[in-house]
């Protein structure tokens, strides 16, 4: 008896054993990442510090852009270290974020000219901006092939549904809809009334 005592002493022990280390992992894991998600914010927005002037336009100095390409293929590196889903799904979320921001940044490059000179007024010699660097820095603002989309999640009909989005309240979204997509009205009201008979 005294034996079957210790063992399932012994089991307890090991278990809670188990336990402890599992937990103390995970609070680590979590920890780490919560420090390793604002480096990654900061790294981003230091790469569009680097590139957006006080005007709102982008800044065509080579070493700026070489600075923004640098910041942005760490963040790619780093991104890849979080363990955490909690932690990856908010990081996605900032970088969709800082996507828009230099996507709109970038729009506003007018011609292949931007990428030879920087300021001419200044006379400095002229400096190309380094190809690697521009390309890293275009592809952060395009969205990624092998990303889903979450708005394909739910149909139009499900969100005008689910939203209440034909009320009165947003009545000018609905003529919208109504005159510009006369379809989607029809199969939305089918879609609602099939809805509410089930």
């Amino acid at each position: 008896m005294a034996i079957i005592i210790s063992l399932i002493s012994l089991g307890i022990a090991a278990l809670s054993l188990i336990i402890t280390v599992t937990k103390n992992i995970r609070d680590k894991q979590f920890s780490d990442d919560k420090e390793l998600f604002e480096q990654l914010k900061q790294s981003l927005k230091l790469a569009y510090d680097s590139l957006v002037m006080e005007n709102g336009r982008p800044i065509n100095n080579k070493h700026k852009w070489l600075k923004a390409a640098r910041h942005i293929a760490r963040y790619r590196k780093l991104r890849d270290e979080l363990h955490t889903k909690v932690f990856k799904i908010i990081c996605e979320e900032q970088e969709e974020y800082w996507r828009d921001k230099f996507y709109s940044l970038l729009g506003k490059i007018e011609n292949h000219d931007f990428y030879k000179s920087i300021d001419t007024g200044r006379k400095i010699k002229e400096e190309k901006i380094e190809p690697r660097s521009a390309a890293i820095v275009h592809s952060f603002a395009v969205w990624k092939k092998d990303r889903p989309d979450p708005i394909d999640d739910m149909s139009f009909e499900e969100i005008v549904s689910n939203y209440n989005l034909f009320s009165p309240l947003h009545r000018p979204f609905r003529e919208y809809i109504k005159s510009e997509y006369p379809g989607m009205d029809k199969k939305t009201k089918e879609f609602m009334t099939d809805c509410s008979t089930e």
